[in-house]
This record gives structure tokens, sequence and C-alpha cells, in this order.
């Protein structure tokens, strides 16, 4: 009996992180009995930094620094540093802060679903976010700008900045990281299609009235 089990283990494939793009479905079935959490972790931290890296070099050709009165001469190098390590502890604290959220959600759902699993669904899920802020970045890098809105309806709203951030969320990426996080939370933690459709529109609408609160913020020059 043990050497069966044994033999089960060894055959069981491991769920793809890169598999999430094209067959995410497979992946999460895979997950029921094995989610690897530290290859697809240093994976996803290396898009993380490198997303960081761009964004904040592209960030500095906006209009607002270039504009003000008195320019501030920040070394490009400290800028990109600053943002690699930002997007670095800011990316592993949303990953932990973000199944936290749904860990909380399942106990009101009397659901028992484990965190790490929930991490896991989380983490490989967070592969199209990643890749999404990575394919922006090199679009406003190429087109010498210095926004990251380029696969969203942001770039239609003019100059308003409120708008451009609601608008930030209805983004290609964005709503395929939450179709893909549902399937994820329905076929690993158990969850009916009702109560992930749930939770997900709400989650949803949660970041896009955050995005309006930061339009609030007034910025120098606007």
């Amino acid at each position: 009996m043990k050497t069966v089990m044994k033999e089960y283990d060894v055959n069981v494939e491991k769920p793809s992180l890169l598999g999430m793009i094209s067959a995410p479905i497979l992946q999460f079935e895979r997950m029921k009995e094995k989610a690897p959490i530290a290859l697809p972790l240093i994976i996803i931290l290396l898009l993380t930094g490198l997303s960081g890296a761009i964004v904040s070099y592209v960030g500095l050709n906006n209009p607002i620094i270039k504009d003000l009165p008195t320019p501030i001469e920040i070394p490009t190098s400290f800028t990109v540093g600053m943002g690699i390590v930002g997007a670095l502890f800011g990316g592993v604290a949303r990953l932990f802060i973000v199944a936290a959220f749904y860990k909380l959600c399942m106990v009101f759902m009397g659901n028992d679903a484990p965190y790490m699993k929930l991490f896991a669904v989380v983490l490989y899920s967070s592969l199209i976010m990643s890749v999404g802020v990575l394919i922006n970045g090199l679009i406003s890098l190429s087109v010498g700008g210095y926004e990251v809105y380029y696969t969203s309806i942001a770039p239609l709203m003019g100059d308003n900045q409120m708008l451009k951030l609601i608008a930030s969320n209805f983004d290609i990426f964005h709503i395929w990281y939450y179709v893909v996080l549902g399937i994820g939370l329905k076929v690993v933690i158990g969850l009916s299609k009702n109560k992930v459709f749930t939770l997900v529109i709400i989650v949803f609408l949660l970041g896009v009235a955050f995005s309006s609160l930061g339009g609030l913020v007034p910025t120098p020059g606007m």
C-alpha cells in the first residue's frame, strides 16, 4: 500500500506557472494535489522587479516632474533602484495580504480552505497581472510615454486623472486575472459559481473605489 502511495505521489504532475496562460484549469486541477510555492514566487518576484525598474524609468518622462518650477535632479540609477525595491516589497506584501483577505472571506462563507492553498491560487493567478504590467511598461518604453495604461481604456479618458485611474481597472490583463482567479477559487477551493462571481465582482468594485480615491489626491500643476 505504501509503495502504491509513493508511486502515486511521484506521478502527480506539478502545476506549471507558465501554464496559467494557456491552460489555467489544468494547472488548478493539479494544484489540488501539489502546489509548489518557492519557484513560482521567485519567478513572480523577478517579473515584478523588472516591471518596477521599467515603470520607474518611464515615469521620469512624466510632464509633471519636468514642469516643476525647480527641477529635481534625481539620478536615474537611484530612481530605477527604488522602483525595483518598492515593487519587490510591495509585490510580496500584496500577495500575502490578498491571500489573507480571501481567507477572511472564506471564514464568512463557511469554507475552511487552508491559507496556503489560497496563497497558491493568488500567486499563480498573479502571473497574468505581472505579465500585463511588464507589457504595458515595454509599450510605454517603446513609445516614449510615462504611463502604463495602454491595454486599458484609460488612454480614452483625456487628462482627467480620476477617470484615468478608474478606467485603468478596465484592462485586458486585470479582467483576465480576475477570470483566472475565479477559476482557481472554484476548482481548488471548491466555491460555487455564484459565490465566485459575487466575490470577484465585489473585489473588482473595491479596486475601482480605491482607484477613485487615488484620483482625489491633488497633483502639482493640475
